[in-house]
This record gives C-alpha cells, structure tokens and sequence, in this order.
C-alpha cells in the first residue's frame, strides 16, 4: 500500500533543490508514477484577450498534439479550469470547474481534452501575494485521487509552483552573465525583446509585419537555442545572459 504522504514529502524535498525548471520538469514526470496522472501543465493564467498558451505556460508535459490543438484554438480564453482558478483558492478536480459560468465554450474545452487521454483533472491553484494568478494542473485517462492523493497532490502543487517562480526570478536577477553563445538570428532576438515587455505573439506579428505563426516558430527556435523550455524562460535566459535589456 502507497503512502502518499511520505512520497509527497520526498518529491518536496527534490523540488525544493532544484537548480532548473528542467529538474522540475523531469520531478512532475517522475511523480505521475505514484499519484497517477500522465500529464500536467504549469502556467500563469492570462492578463489580455490577445494572449495564448504559450505566452502564458512556465512548464508543459501535455501530450504534443493536444498543446497545439489548445494553442490553435485558443482555448486559454474559455478554459473553464482556468476561470475557476481565478475563483478558488483551493485545489478542485476539472469537472468542479464546469460550476463557474463559462457556457458552452468552457464544456468544449474538456470534451476536447478527453479526445487527448485527458479524461479528468486535477488542479492546484496559487495566487501571489503581489498580484496574479498561476496554475499547476494534473490530467490523466483514470486519475481520481482519493482525498489523501488529493492532499499530496496539492502540497506537490505549491512547492513546484513556488520552486519554479523563485528560479525564474534568480535567473533574471544573477549577476553573473554568461557570454551569448546562443546565436539567436536578429529576428529571434527582436522577438525575444517584444516578449520580454509583455507583447504576445500576435502583437508582435503587427509590429515586425509579420505572421503570428512566423513570431511563434522564432519564439520556439530561441527557445531552443537557450534551453529553456518555456517563453517566460527564454525572457529571463536572454535576460541573465545579457542577449536583451
């Protein structure tokens, strides 16, 4: 028989030295092992209409085909998961999210979801002192966690949304930068510096005169020449490493 409380302190413990969000990353995947969902997201919720996933996402280990589904249909402004975050403190399965108003558009959202092996949730919401709202949300294709499973899960939750935050903040503010070895192409790096100041994808495209698909794919490409595995950390490696100011 699992003990979900202890497992729950031991994947605390490895959160709380984590040096990257890759040793995050990699802690969330590790842990579906014993609590049971497949998947998981971590995000900030967002600010504007014209923002999408990607400019909202700090980690993803959602199945490929569904984030670009998700992303294609911008299914951030209706998801009702991420209305109800705005509302609660407290962790809630998806299904619970349907009570917040949301209509039609928010039940479409998880029909979808389910097409993807995403057939029920789990979310931890976490709401920041200064201002704001961030998510970390479980899914799987039988993931219904007992209340022990739903108490570990949610301390889970918390320190891997808080590790993630205290990360990003010391890789913007480290003194210490390392030569710009990346080679970003002078597109990516305008990208970069539009989406540093807040701009999302779109907007960017009517400033560069360019397609919004063209902004992500250089988004994306920078990405990956940093080794970040979101947009808010490809801001803050260009930061550290002095690409942008």
């Amino acid at each position: 028989m699992k003990c979900f409380p202890q497992s729950a302190f031991d994947v605390v413990a490895k959160l709380r030295s984590a040096n990257c969000l890759e040793d995050i990353l990699l802690e969330l995947k590790l842990s579906g092992r014993i609590f049971g969902y497949d998947t998981f997201l971590m995000g900030r919720l967002p600010r504007s209409p014209t923002q999408n996933l990607l400019d909202c996402a700090t980690l993803s280990g959602w199945p490929a085909e569904w984030e670009r589904r998700y992303q294609a249909e911008r299914f951030v402004q209706v998801d009702p998961v991420i209305r109800h975050i705005r509302r609660s403190v407290d962790p809630f399965l998806w299904r619970e999210a349907l009570v917040t108003p949301g209509g039609r558009d928010g039940q479409i959202v998880l029909e979808e979801a389910r097409a993807f092996g995403l057939v029920e949730g789990f979310c931890v919401p976490l709401h920041h002192a200064g201002g704001g709202e961030s998510g970390l949300s479980f899914g799987g294709q039988r993931l219904a966690p007992s209340n022990d499973e739903r108490a570990a899960l949610h301390l889970i939750g918390i320190y891997a949304l808080s590790a993630a935050r205290a990360i990003l903040s010391r890789t913007v503010s480290a003194d210490d930068k390392p030569p710009a070895a990346a080679h970003l192409t002078g597109r990516e790096v305008e990208c970069l510096k539009w989406s540093a100041v807040g701009k999302t994808a779109w907007e960017i495209s009517v400033i560069l005169s360019l397609s919004r698909r063209t902004v992500e794919q250089y988004l994306i490409s920078a990405a990956r020449k940093l080794g970040a595995v979101s947009r808010v950390q490809s801001v803050a490696e260009a930061l550290r490493r002095g690409i942008i100011d």
